[in-house]
């Protein structure tokens, strides 16, 4: 996919979960420790949608150790995306002269 391929960004946001997403820890006794990507705006809302960090020691964890990180990238990426999608097809128009 190349990096400006608007329409391709479109598709995958529609077919995706919905935003807000944000980052969660689940360290309670009957999930084991992960760090976890969830949708909803609240506590008693929240999917899970992914996750970063299995278990600690780490089961399942990005080699660089940078599942935090990774997880708050990915969610604010996710939480942005329409409005990133919308500001470029503003910015596209534009230099189209329309």
């Amino acid at each position: 996919m190349n990096p400006l391929d608007l329409d391709r960004l479109a598709m995958l946001e529609a077919a995706a979960t919905p935003g807000p997403w944000h980052v969660a820890r689940a360290d309670d006794i009957g999930s084991m420790p992960a760090i976890d990507l969830v949708s909803g705006e609240t506590d008693r809302e929240e999917r899970m949608i992914a996750a970063t960090l299995v278990r600690l020691p780490p089961y399942l964890a990005p080699s660089d150790r940078r599942h935090t990180e990774n997880a708050r990238l990915i969610a604010a990426m996710r939480t942005a995306l329409p409005e990133l999608l919308r500001l470029a097809a503003i910015g596209k128009a534009a230099e189209r002269g329309e």
